[in-house]
């Protein structure tokens, strides 16, 4: 399955003439996991995620979505993807009151750090820790910082803009 999603990726980045970086190309060319399995929960959990609107039942899809992302890096501790959406679902859960306490905060933080154990480079790492910054203790001038840093690596990623301009927002720069 990954092999095919692979070759699909490279025909695709051929046919829109994309240059790639090599980081982009090892992305493409290596699975996020082995285990087919926790695969499957961690596309479950972002699906759910991804529909989030923060209504009640919303409430309950993103504690879905960590406990199928908690089973996913059971299943493979080295899934690096899971545990970037780990972060994102735990700060969010914090973040819009749903669960605003300590240990959904140090939740979010060793999902960071499972990050980090990773792949301490990688601007999902730095998205992701962007992602804590700013739904976590607010610092907002230090996920400006990660912001940067993961720009670099993952130029066009939608999530970078779209945190940029909640900041942004918070600071009262709208412009």
């Amino acid at each position: 399955m990954f092999a095919i999603q692979s070759e699909i990726a490279k025909a695709i980045a051929d046919q829109l003439q994309a240059r790639l970086s090599p980081n982009e190309k090892a992305a493409i060319e290596k699975p996020p996991t082995t285990d087919l399995a926790a695969f499957d929960l961690y596309t479950r959990a972002k699906t759910l995620l991804l529909s989030v609107s923060f209504s009640t039942k919303d409430e309950q899809n993103m504690r879905q979505a960590v406990e199928l992302l908690n089973q996913a890096v059971q299943r493979d501790p080295a899934f690096f993807e899971a545990y970037c959406e780990l972060l994102y679902a735990h700060a969010l859960l914090y973040s819009v009151g749903f669960d605003h306490t300590a240990g959904r905060v140090a939740s979010a933080e060793a999902a960071l750090q499972a990050t980090a154990r990773l792949r301490p480079e990688a601007g999902e790492t730095h998205l992701a820790r962007a992602q804590y910054l700013y739904f976590g203790p607010r610092d907002y001038a230090a996920a400006l910082a990660e912001l940067e840093n993961s720009r670099r690596s993952l130029p066009n990623d939608p999530r970078i803009f779209e945190l940029i301009g909640f900041i942004l927002r918070r600071r009262g720069q709208q412009e």
